[in-house]
């Protein structure tokens, strides 16, 4: 009869040694997302960034829309630039309170990095039913 060889020990993450690098883009990725989960929100960046995503999504076939949103990362803590467009009928002061409690929250709890400033401007009010349309030309000036 052989005897068996015991287990190895389960090893302690925490005491494995190295470093983590959480990217900027990261981190923007996970505010552009969290973003897009509060209701009222019609869209990140300006009307020109908006439609820059929707030509290139449709082009490249790319989902990821970070427009409006930057990043100073610091170690492990982001002040966060959020530009967005609300739909009409939602509150601005309502959304940007809801922004700052969600998208914080989402960025420590997926990327590992705290959010310290959460800077909004609201760029755009979209009203029901009036969908951008990316490659028609701008209004005609009077």
């Amino acid at each position: 009869m052989t005897a068996a060889t015991p287990p190895l020990p389960p090893t302690d993450p925490i005491a494995v040694t190295g470093t983590t690098e959480v990217l900027p883009a990261v981190v923007q990725k996970v505010v552009a997302f969290a973003t897009r989960e509060i209701p009222g929100v019609a869209g990140l960046g300006n009307s020109t960034a908006r439609a820059v995503g929707a030509v290139r999504q449709t082009i490249t076939g790319s989902t990821e829309n970070v427009a409006g949103v930057r990043v100073e990362l610091e170690g492990d803590t982001a002040v966060v630039g959020l530009d967005v467009a609300i739909e009409y009928g939602a509150g601005a002061r309502e959304l940007t309170r809801a922004l700052r409690r969600h998208v914080p929250e989402a960025v420590d709890q997926i990327a590992g990095v705290r959010v310290t400033e959460l800077n909004i401007v609201v760029t755009d009010v979209v009203f029901p039913g009036a969908e951008e349309d990316p490659t028609a030309p701008p209004p005609a000036a009077i």
